[in-house]
């Protein structure tokens, strides 16, 4: 962000326009390894940081008379500017010189360590001042209002200006503000007091009120803070303001400017990550505002080092005064720039961005009265540009919900919720700015728009279900997930919702790939400049703003925050559809198991009951029959024969009722058995075989099952006396076996009898319902897959059948439960 006359491009290794096109994908290394740097505090002026991984020979050296690293020769292949994201800049032991520093005791206000510039400002030098109380440096007057106002002011991290004194020394006067460290001091600073800039003062005030008013009337985001630049160039008097806005990777892009005439612009330009590396967001984000009036100053060190108190550097991360990064004021030196003053965007506690103001011609130092105006500037805009923004998509934001409440409420009548969403979903698309659409709900996948193809969507769904979040959005997938570069074209952007943890069901919203050409200050991939001219290799801050193009790929335009919102708010109402339909579901369960209870009661109790009147029509019949049938005529014998057909038809009819009731009703005996002695056993019911021209074979051996013996015998004759019965070959086959490699086993029947149609596959297993005459195959009440049903499902298990008419039926169940 700088005057680019002096630039040098000789390190520019490619093409002669600047263009470059690389994979954007986070975390690719341009060197040949990362080296972690870890910052011990060292002398004030200088840090020693040791590089881990290079042995304890190899620092990174930040001396204050040159902003460089130096490394041993052989080490050059792995340096990395990571090792800026580790410098601990909050403990520089040292301050900026426009003001002065004292650091007290919080309980007692003793000062344990002074800046070496004191007497300049309290008229005492540091060995005047340290172990005594606050009242040797200001007076017991002052000090008397200063413990007062520390006490009301209840001093947190934030910093605050507690008061105007006239130090003792006679010297000028100065604004005192204080602030407390998290370990128990307090940070006592003093500035000199600017008359002129106090006087001024009031003239400012008017001048914000009617800025915020102007900047409430922006109509449109860009108009907001090409405002807001404007007049807070207005008011500092700096060459050039900058609103700058971070990505999700750290980089950041210049989106407003005001510059003085003559300066080059770096409107629209993106600067790298390492420009403003991870300790300096982190101190942004903590306090409103950093200025430093001369980047060339020297530092002013602490007396002593270390504190007394805690044995440690003095954290200096909410001091305003604090002496800066020597690679930031190189950069800074660099870019042409002599003084500087920020002020931090935050939206929802969260930094967002900065307001960057530069002088080029000399040191500025800006007074506190313009300063207030300006932090209170970014305050209100930090505050006003999220509703400017949702402003600025008001009808698209209106439209996405309007869309959702469709959606819910659609839903919400319907009877099956994973139909209703896939019959429905197009909707999903047609509201939200995206090129496809993907839908999964219970194992159903359904696809709209421009989307990956099944295979390639179903992988992802895999690949999100595994992840922690119910949201995830990106503007660069493959850079999550690597396989997304095979189909990049169609989905470089993807916004997924699910319905809940380690389920792969929700909704995939796409983005095609949108290629662009971003203008960067300066070559991207190199950060930082290497001088191996000497003994050593030196890490410096880059020199080199010139404009680089580089066309990126595998890239769609970016989610809005409305798009972010509508997609949360979507999953959470159709959670909260699901856990009701669930929630409904289980009560249906419940009190569809409380009537089967019932009705397994009441048919027990009716069938026990019946067969004993039953039994007396018929024996009663059968002696009318046999004492006075000769004197029947042939219509009353044959009426007699139907009474007794009928009632021997119904005793069977009560006799499965009976049984298929005791099923539901005796509790199960469950214990290791050995199923090859139970389908022995049964088989021995059904001898001989031979005579009834049929052949049972056991396929191997049997698993052992934890299961109630008498009913999975129960299971295994039904089933075997079945195959036998609906078979018209004159060689009848049946086979029994498990597919044990299953989970769990599948046991099976395999016959090769008259085969089922697959329209009565659900049908069979009905109560009392046969697919042939009542007499026809032997005949029988239509029980017994009933009977086999409800006692494999006693077990937790499953039944099903799969046929081929003419050619025969395998029965398959299990007696545990495990997937479809």
């Amino acid at each position: 962000m700088v005057d680019h006359d002096n630039d040098n491009d000789n390190d520019n290794d490619n093409d002669n326009d600047g263009t470059s096109t690389r994979d954007t994908t986070p975390a690719v290394s341009r060197l040949q390894r990362r080296a972690a740097l870890r910052c011990q505090p060292g002398s004030v002026g200088s840090g020693f940081l040791p590089l881990a991984g290079w042995g304890r020979h190899a620092t990174l050296l930040l001396c204050a008379d040159r902003a460089h690293a130096t490394i041993p020769r052989t080490m050059q292949a792995q340096i990395d500017l990571s090792n800026c994201d580790r410098e601990q800049v909050q403990y520089p032991g040292a301050i900026q010189p426009h003001g002065a520093l004292l650091v007290l005791d919080a309980a007692t206000l003793c000062i344990q360590q002074a800046s070496a510039n004191s007497a300049d400002y309290l008229g005492l030098p540091p060995a005047g001042l340290l172990g005594q109380g606050i009242e040797g440096a200001l007076g017991a007057a002052v000090a008397a209002d200063l413990r007062e106002r520390l006490s009301a002011e209840q001093l947190s991290t934030s910093f605050t200006r507690l008061l105007a004194v006239q130090s003792p020394g006679g010297g000028q006067a100065c604004h005192v503000f204080a602030s407390r460290t998290d370990d128990g001091l307090v940070l006592l600073e003093l500035e000199r007091l600017d008359q002129a800039a106090r006087v001024g003062a009031p003239e400012l005030y008017p001048g914000v009120h009617l800025t915020l008013q102007r900047l409430q009337s922006a109509p449109t985001l860009a108009a907001f803070f090409d405002l807001t630049v404007a007049e807070i160039r207005a008011i500092t008097g700096f060459d050039r303001v900058m609103a700058y806005r971070f990505a999700a990777d750290g980089s950041g892009e210049v989106i407003a400017e005001s510059v003085r005439a003559g300066l080059e612009t770096y409107l629209g330009l993106h600067y790298p990550a390492a420009d403003i590396p991870e300790p300096a967001r982190r101190l942004f984000s903590l306090t409103w505002l950093r200025h430093l009036p001369d980047v060339d100053y020297a530092p002013v060190p602490l007396v002593p080092e270390r504190n007394p108190l805690t044995a440690a550097p003095v954290d200096l991360s909410w001091s305003f005064l604090r002496s800066v990064s020597e690679m930031y004021t190189g950069y800074l030196r660099n870019m042409g720039v002599k003084a500087t003053l920020v002020t931090t965007l935050l939206k929802d506690g969260k930094l967002w961005g900065l307001i960057s103001c530069m002088h080029h011609a000399g040191p500025k130092c800006l007074p506190y009265e313009p300063r207030v105006a300006v932090e209170c500037l970014a305050h209100m805009v930090s505050l006003l540009m999220a509703g400017k923004a949702a402003e600025e998509h008001g009808g698209y934001r209106l439209a996405l919900g309007a869309a959702r409440a469709r959606l819910l409420d659609a839903l919400l009548e319907a009877d099956a919720l994973p139909a209703a969403l896939i019959e429905t979903h197009a909707d999903a698309l047609t509201a939200l700015d995206a090129d496809g659409v993907a839908l999964l709900a219970d194992g159903r996948l359904s696809l709209l728009g421009k989307t990956p193809a099944q295979a390639e969507v179903r992988a992802l769904a895999a690949w999100l279900a595994g992840r922690s979040e119910l949201t995830f959005v990106t503007h660069a997938l493959a850079a999550d997930y690597p396989p997304a570069a095979a189909f990049q074209a169609a989905a470089s952007g993807l916004l997924a919702v699910r319905w809940s943890h380690g389920a792969p069901d929700g909704l995939l919203w796409f983005r095609q790939e949108w290629r662009q050409v971003v203008h960067w200050a300066g070559d991207p991939s190199k950060p930082v400049e290497i001088d191996a001219s000497g003994a050593e290799i030196r890490l410096l801050p880059r020199t080199s703003f010139a404009l680089w193009r580089e066309a990126v790929a595998g890239e769609s335009r970016r989610w809005l925050d409305c798009e972010l919102e509508y997609a949360t708010e979507l999953r959470r109402g159709i959670a909260e559809l699901l856990l009701r339909h669930t929630e409904q579901l289980r009560r249906m369960n419940r009190e569809l198991a409380a009537s089967n209870e019932e009705l397994d009661t009441f048919a027990y109790a009716a069938s026990h009951d019946l067969k004993e009147p039953l039994r007396g029509i018929h024996t009663s019949v059968e002696f009318l029959e046999e004492d006075d049938g000769a004197r029947l005529s042939t219509e009353g014998r044959e009426r007699l024969a139907t009474i007794l057909r009928l009632t021997t038809r119904m005793d069977e009819l009560i006799e499965s009722l009976l049984q298929y009731s005791r099923v539901g009703r005796i509790d199960l005996q469950l214990q290791q058995v050995d199923l090859n002695e139970v389908v022995a056993q049964t088989l021995e019911t059904f001898a001989p075989l031979a005579a009834r021209g049929a052949t049972v074979r056991v396929l191997g051996r049997l698993p052992v099952l934890e299961c109630d013996r008498v009913r999975v015998g129960e299971i295994f004759s039904n089933l075997i006396s079945n195959a036998l019965k609906y078979n018209d070959k004159a060689d009848k086959q049946i086979e029994i076996g498990c597919d044990d490699g299953a989970s769990p086993p599948v046991l099976f029947v395999r016959d090769n009898g008259i085969g089922i149609a697959e329209k009565h596959y659900a049908r069979i297993f009905q109560i009392f319902r046969r697919l042939h005459g009542r007499n026809d195959f032997g005949g029988g009440a239509g029980a017994g897959l009933t009977i086999a049903r409800k006692a494999i499902e006693r077990h937790g298990g499953r039944i099903w059948v799969e046929s081929v008419p003419g050619q025969g039926s395998v029965f398959r169940f299990t007696l545990a439960a495990g997937p479809r």
